[in-house]
């Protein structure tokens, strides 16, 4: 069994499926930063055992700091009751271009101080611009014919993205904030 798990942003998305062409379900959370307690009930409820999961797909990011690492230490910790299970990290950004695959596109999420993650993708959904921070109106001036779309990663889309990804070492694994959290810019500015 594929267990997807999607916390890049404020809400929760998770996936389960037999392989990567036949997702069972996906289930979407829209509770402001509950990932924890809902993802615990969620598998609660839908009877999943960890020893039946043989691979976790997660977010790397980017997004929110504490949600990435929600899903990270709970990958993690699935990686410590069941040493079979293998891992794999998609792009929160790749997540949201995925829904217009095909077209030219720049995916954002909303970052601080009035900027946004994004990137760009072509229509051979071949990445033409790295991931980073950058202001609204340069991505519109330089980018003009690419559709811009702000949306939910959802699990669902980690499943269908990762069947062409490789496996990842999990125990080092770390997430792609892009930057640094406004704590640690706070301290090394004083």
């Amino acid at each position: 069994m594929i267990l997807a798990v999607e916390t890049s942003t404020k809400y929760l998305s998770i996936a389960i499926a037999k392989n990567y062409n036949e997702i069972i379900l996906e289930a979407n959370v829209f509770l402001e930063f509950s990932h924890s307690e809902n993802l615990n009930k969620l598998l609660n409820e839908l009877k999943i055992e960890l020893l039946d999961i043989d691979e976790i797909i997660i977010s790397k990011g980017p997004g929110f700091f504490t949600s990435l690492r929600i899903s990270t230490a709970f990958a993690k910790a699935l990686k410590i009751v069941n040493q079979n299970v293998k891992f794999k990290a998609i792009s929160s950004l790749k997540n949201i271009a995925y829904k217009l695959k095909g077209y030219k596109v720049i995916p954002i999420l909303q970052a601080p101080k009035n900027q946004y993650y994004a990137c760009a993708f072509d229509e051979n959904f071949q990445l033409v611009l790295d991931e980073g921070i950058y202001d609204l109106d340069f991505l519109k001036s330089e980018f003009k014919d690419f559709i811009i779309i702000e949306d939910i990663p959802r699990a669902y889309h980690l499943i269908k993205l990762a069947e062409f990804e490789n496996y990842l070492d999990i125990e080092v694994f770390e997430p792609n904030y892009i930057r640094e959290p406004d704590a640690v810019y706070n301290k090394r500015s004083k």
